[in-house]
């Protein structure tokens, strides 16, 4: 599985992140590198060590694999502060790790000179991809296994991980609610969410004389378990012409989630988008793909689909065999 090397960055709030790099046997691409971000709760290796099935299929096409744990997670530094596993995912799914991410972008630039990324990930780490993708160009497309577009509950502090398009989206919002007498009543009252008009007010002034405001991201129904956040970060992507493969288990609720709360809502706008995403179905499977005929199907489809969009200079030299990775 070419070569492994154990690594350690440092994150912007100085936590010390644990990883492996994955090497080639031949010539690896420069301009190219694959992050495996982690799933969940979990770390780096993922369940039923399936990322390290991802790695050596991604090592055969010539591409460099880093996988690494999140803050809080497995041999990093940090702490998980929630009482209830579903606050954890709350967070994760509402950009937690995207500056993690973002930082691993960056670290592995200066170190290797890598400019893009495709990230990778299941659940946990197929949100995270699609947020960081929201948040940097670098990310040149996205390999998700079983992500989710729904909220393991409405608790999150979304104004915590807000990119700078989200916050300004917002500030579209709040300028239209300016005319409402309920909504200064809820202000006065201290019932608005202060914490993200803080925010909002605060990049307003470091903006004043450049605003740019994108499309406002649309709050779901009352009572909607739907992430907010999903729909802008996908036709971002979309957008910009930066491909995705969505692989949903079929017995896997999210795949129900996915089309229902997404792309039954957004059909017309999807028709009208480049046709940069690819969707795939594994009959029967379940969410981590825990049978060995269901994550070879995953990993033939995700070759194809790598092989497609990102074979420009990529060798098709197989990685040789190495010891049991860390």
């Amino acid at each position: 599985m070419g070569e492994q090397t154990p690594l350690t960055f440092l994150n912007r709030k100085g936590q010390r992140l644990f990883g492996v790099l994955h090497t080639p046997g031949g010539p690896p691409r420069r301009d190219l590198m694959v992050l495996l971000l982690s799933p969940g709760v979990k770390m780096r290796v993922g369940p039923e060590r399936l990322y390290l099935q991802m790695t050596r299929m991604l090592l055969a096409l010539g591409l460099s694999v880093f996988r690494f744990d999140f803050h809080g997670l497995g041999d990093s530094e940090g702490v998980l502060s929630e009482e209830l596993l579903r606050d954890v995912y709350n967070h994760i799914e509402v950009g937690r790790y995207v500056e993690d991410t973002i930082d691993a972008m960056n670290w592995v630039q200066r170190t290797y000179g890598s400019t893009r990324f495709i990230l990778s990930g299941l659940c946990g780490g197929a949100i995270t991809g699609l947020l960081a993708g929201d948040a940097d160009i670098r990310v040149a497309g996205l390999l998700a296994l079983g992500i989710t577009p729904v909220l393991a509950a409405r608790t999150a502090d979304t104004s915590r991980y807000m990119t700078v398009g989200q916050l300004e989206a917002q500030q579209q919002i709040y300028l239209r609610r300016l005319a409402n007498p309920q909504a200064w009543l809820r202000l006065l009252t201290f019932r608005a969410d202060n914490r993200l008009i803080g925010k909002m007010l605060a990049h307003w002034a470091r903006r004043l004389f450049r605003p740019a405001p994108p499309a406002p991201v649309q709050p779901p129904p009352e009572g909607d378990n739907a992430n907010p956040l999903f729909p802008p970060a996908f036709f971002k992507m979309l957008s910009e012409r930066r491909p995705m493969l969505l692989i949903f288990g079929g017995s896997d609720r999210l795949q129900f989630e996915y089309e229902e709360k997404f792309v039954a809502r957004h059909r017309e706008r999807l028709q009208r988008m480049p046709p940069l995403v690819d969707v795939h179905v594994i009959d029967a499977a379940n969410h981590v793909l825990s049978l060995r005929e269901w994550q070879e199907e995953m990993l033939r489809v995700s070759e194809q689909w790598v092989r497609r969009h990102f074979s420009g200079d990529a060798s098709d030299a197989s990685g040789a065999a190495t010891p049991a990775a860390v």
